[in-house]
C-alpha cells in the first residue's frame, strides 16, 4: 500500500451502505442497504479481471477507495459511487494511527 494521500486528493463523495437483511413472507432473506453516512474518498482502480458465471461473462474491477477512519467500516459494507456500487472486501488502518483507512473493494459489471 502507498503512503497516505493528502485530504485534498480524496474529491470524491461517495455514500457508506450497510446490509440489512429481513425475512420476506416466504421466509428467504431480502437484502435491503441502508445509508450510513456520506463520506469524502479517493477512489484509485488497482485491477480487473473477466469471468465467466452461469455462462455469462462477468467484469469485476478492484478498487482502493481511502477515507477518514472511521471504526465502524467492515466487510460486507459497500460504497454507493454514483450508480456504482463497490463491495468493501478488506479494511485496513494502513499505519495504525486512525488517520486514514483503505478499503479494497470489488465492483461487479455486467
Amino acid at each position: 500500500m502507498s503512503a497516505a494521500p493528502a485530504l485534498a486528493a480524496m474529491r470524491s463523495r461517495v455514500t457508506l451502505e450497510r446490509p440489512v437483511d429481513t425475512p420476506d413472507d416466504t421466509g428467504a432473506l431480502t437484502r435491503v442497504w441502508t445509508a450510513v453516512a456520506d463520506v469524502w474518498a479517493q477512489i484509485t482502480p488497482v485491477r480487473g479481471a473477466e469471468n465467466f458465471a452461469a455462462g455469462a461473462q462477468e467484469t469485476s474491477i478492484l478498487h482502493e477507495a481511502t477515507i477518514r477512519w472511521r471504526p465502524d467500516v467492515v466487510a460486507p459494507m459497500r460504497f454507493r459511487f454514483g450508480s456504482r456500487a463497490l463491495y468493501i472486501r478488506a479494511a485496513v488502518d494502513p499505519d495504525a494511527r486512525r488517520r486514514t483507512l483503505v478499503c479494497r473493494c470489488e465492483e461487479f459489471v455486467a
